[in-house]
């Protein structure tokens, strides 16, 4: 049974203790005191952590869009006000999108720490097991801490052993302790956890889930607007020493870029770690936001919501193998029969006016009856990922012959030529960042990556405001607590 088949209706049991400013429910009818007892009791307070990857407000929605929107690949196509915003880079305090994010990435943390600080109440069978839990525990919180820093910059920093209570938390002065408690928690869960589960806790975190983060953590670090020293040569270490030990780790790249995103592959050798979804037990309406709408490409209608540009379609090399499973390039009408080809500069049938993502509709993804419970999980990171953060990396040291290593695996499964060791080392950063758009594309990374390079400007060809690279605090929690303060730039 994998773990998102673990559903409980306990999701808010471990947050009795809660700050006001985080807006969370009160229930009476158990509290940290009388629900650990039992190893069984620790597993289901894991559970309610991971529980939160269902929430709208999270990864199932609002997290990867608030980082793909902002990019040149992603398209709100006149969705939700929120969403265009976010496309239009015209978010303020007040957009849904800064409320929700900054909410459920603490409700998250308020469970983890809940956890933590409750955990010694119980006797394991095996302290091992006990590790493992923490070690998962501290992974999820140091990746809604994560969250939290990439969006807003400068966040409440809250641990297990501080006042839970507390209503008026300050985020100033914290960068450095959400940076340290970030890097312990990720630190930890790699020397605790497992390589690789059992079939029946598949998608649980592991040590190289861990270590793929930890490299994520350095290279953000090492970039804009944070540009720590030192930190190019840790993400780089640290990739370096997962893509050694591939072999130990399982990890390789698919030869086929389908395979990635095939339900039936969802744990391949190219997964990492993802949001796990099923159909009939927790689905996801990815497909749904993603797909066309009026064509009957699948079973349920899509909503054409989330999709992307016939420029941004262009930008691909001739040739990439990619171009068929990013976007919709054909399909047959289920209904009609209808057969369909796309092409970007013609809007009239055979083809279709609207370029739409594919990596999520899934051809074997077809056991849904509605258009909220799709089982194709949601990647947030993969082997791929790793291969050209070690690129990155690299290039940022100036070792442009090791920068290639990677950047030039992801190219040649692409089926494109690879980039020649003669290349400038600001020409290999602009290709990097050019491959992760391309390799990435509707993955939620598009925000986070130009962050980090400082190319808002460059990549979308127009003047882009600073402040456009983070969000701002929600404008309800800084109306409460007066020792929350936005955002320098806001």
């Amino acid at each position: 049974m994998k773990l998102y088949k673990y559903i409980i209706g306990l999701a808010l049991l471990v947050s009795s203790s809660s700050c006001d400013f985080l807006d969370e429910e009160a229930y009476e009818f158990i509290t940290p005191d009388n629900f650990y007892k039992t190893e069984a009791d620790a597993n289901a307070a894991l559970t309610a952590v991971y529980n939160t990857f269902n929430d709208d407000k999270g990864f199932r929605r609002y997290i990867w869009m608030g980082a793909d929107f902002p990019g040149e690949a992603a398209y709100a196509n006149a969705s939700a006000p929120s969403r265009v915003e976010m496309d239009n880079l015209t978010w303020t305090p007040t957009t849904d999108f800064c409320k929700n994010i900054w909410q459920i990435s603490y409700s998250t943390i308020r469970r983890a720490n809940n956890l933590l600080l409750n955990i010694d109440k119980i006797t394991f069978k095996s302290e091992d097991t006990k590790k493992q839990i923490i070690g998962q525990t501290k992974f999820l919180r140091a990746l809604y801490y994560f969250t939290l820093i990439r969006f807003y910059d400068h966040v409440v920093v809250i641990r297990e052993t501080d006042n839970l209570n507390e209503e008026t938390p300050s985020n100033q002065g914290t960068d450095d302790a959400a940076w340290t408690l970030i890097e312990e928690d990720l630190q930890y869960a790699e020397s605790v956890l497992p390589i690789k589960w059992g079939d029946s806790d598949a998608g649980r975190a592991t040590k190289g889930a861990a270590m793929a983060m930890l490299t994520k953590v350095y290279l953000t670090q090492a970039g804009w607007p944070w540009n720590k020293a030192g930190f190019w040569e840790k993400a780089a270490s640290k990739a370096t020493e997962i893509i050694n030990n591939e072999g130990a780790f399982g990890y390789g790249l698919e030869d086929n870029f389908r395979r990635i995103f095939d339900v039936t592959n969802e744990h391949g050798k190219e997964y990492i770690f993802d949001v796990e979804y099923q159909t009939n037990i927790n689905g996801q309406d990815i497909p749904a936001l993603s797909g066309m709408r009026g064509y009957n490409i699948k079973k349920t209608d899509g909503w054409s919501s989330f999709i992307s540009t016939p420029e941004f379609y262009k930008t691909y090399e001739v040739g990439d193998k990619r171009l068929s499973t990013t976007f919709v390039t054909e399909f047959t009408d289920m209904n009609t029969g209808k057969q369909y080809v796309y092409d970007p500069d013609n809007v009239m049938e055979p083809s279709f006016p609207l370029c739409h993502f594919a990596k999520y509709l899934d051809p074997n993804d077809n056991q849904s009856t509605k258009a909220g419970d799709y089982g194709c999980n949601w990647k947030i990171v993969r082997y791929a990922d790793v291969l050209m953060m070690q690129s990155e990396a690299y290039c940022e040291m100036n070792r442009v012959g090791d920068a290639l290593a990677g950047i030039n695996r992801v190219r040649a499964r692409a089926g494109l030529d690879p980039i020649p060791a003669s290349i400038s080392q600001a020409d290999l950063r602009k290709a990097i960042i050019q491959e992760r758009v391309w390799e990435f594309a509707a993955e939620g990374h598009s925000l986070f990556d130009m962050k980090r390079q400082h190319c808002m400007a460059e990549r979308l060809g127009r003047t882009v405001d600073d402040k456009y690279y983070s969000l701002p605090l929600p404008q309800d929690e800084t109306d409460k607590n007066p020792n929350l303060k936005q955002h320098p730039l806001w």
